[in-house]
């Protein structure tokens, strides 16, 4: 009895020291090296950097404190990510790789799909958004110019269309919304919204907003229209359309400021005033049309 105890707890401690060895050794330099390199091979645009890189289970990768940089720029801080390969999927011309995260008090996760059927490299992927918060962003708040906050749920697809190269297909809910305005109008210094859901596509060149409706205290419309991406990025231009319908709050601050012949006549329409924004990114035009 006691010699098969033995037998049985010597490969049990040399695989609990192997799996402790592995882990405390683990090459994560080079690891992160080579996970630079690809994306400099294959996505020039993109760079990927982490704190730490431990091994995972079940096997994978675990990193914490990653950055995500696009053209030089920080986009996202991801607190912590998981990445697992689809195990299936390493005898495929597809490989799958599986990721889920934490970033902005919120979770992600997703896949994503390398295929190399055609003889290059092709990458497609799907990711879900959780209660991000998206006061926390830093590029967000900068590149926008302005505070942005709210608690975002949002469905990511990127891959290629036929005929109309790689893009991003984006839905997403924001709850307790708020913009602030570099200008204020009328002593009004942000627009707050209850609910804010969109859907766009966002290819190299453009930003595609097919569809947006906010609804809250302030102010209730619906936009659409499209960013032309410029480099620098502040220099994008604005060319949106909609309609826009003041509420209650928004009222209130309105008969503060305008004399009564200036003010909102209850016969604008179950729509509202028609809008429009144009301009930069850097210097938005407001008007009514």
């Amino acid at each position: 009895m006691r010699k098969l105890k033995t037998w049985v707890l010597y490969p049990g401690y040399i695989i609990c020291v192997t799996v402790f060895f592995l882990y405390m050794l683990f090459p994560q330099e080079a690891a992160m090296q080579y996970l630079s390199g690809y994306l400099r091979e294959h996505y020039p645009d993109y760079v990927v950097t982490a704190d730490t890189i431990k091994p995972d289970f079940p096997p994978g990768l675990k990193l914490d404190g990653v950055d995500f940089s696009f053209q030089g720029e920080k986009w996202v801080n991801l607190e912590k990510l998981h990445i697992r390969p689809k195990y299936l999927s390493v005898f495929s011309t597809v490989k799958t790789v599986r990721f889920k995260g934490k970033a902005y008090q919120g979770d992600l996760w997703g896949t994503i799909d390398f295929d190399k059927s055609a003889g290059s490299y092709e990458m497609k992927a799907s990711a879900e958004l959780k209660g991000i918060r998206l006061e926390e962003n830093e590029h967000l708040q900068t590149l926008a110019g302005r505070k942005i906050s709210g608690r975002l749920d949002s469905t990511l697809v990127y891959g290629n269309e036929k005929g109309e190269g790689k893009r991003l297909n984006v839905n997403l809910h924001v709850a307790d919304g708020e913009v602030g305005l570099t200008n204020p109008v009328f002593s009004i210094n942000n627009l707050a919204f209850d609910n804010i859901d969109a859907e766009l596509v966002v290819d190299q060149r453009t930003l595609k907003l097919k569809r947006c409706t906010a609804d809250g205290a302030q102010v209730k419309g619906d936009v659409t229209g499209v960013v032309l991406f410029r480099q620098p990025f502040e220099r994008s231009r604005l060319e949106f359309k909609g309609n826009v319908k003041p509420q209650h709050l928004l009222m209130a601050s309105l008969k503060k400021a305008l004399p009564k012949s200036m003010l909102p006549s209850k016969k604008t329409g179950e729509k509202g005033f028609p809008v429009k924004l144009y301009g930069t990114i850097e210097k938005p035009k407001f008007s009514l049309r």
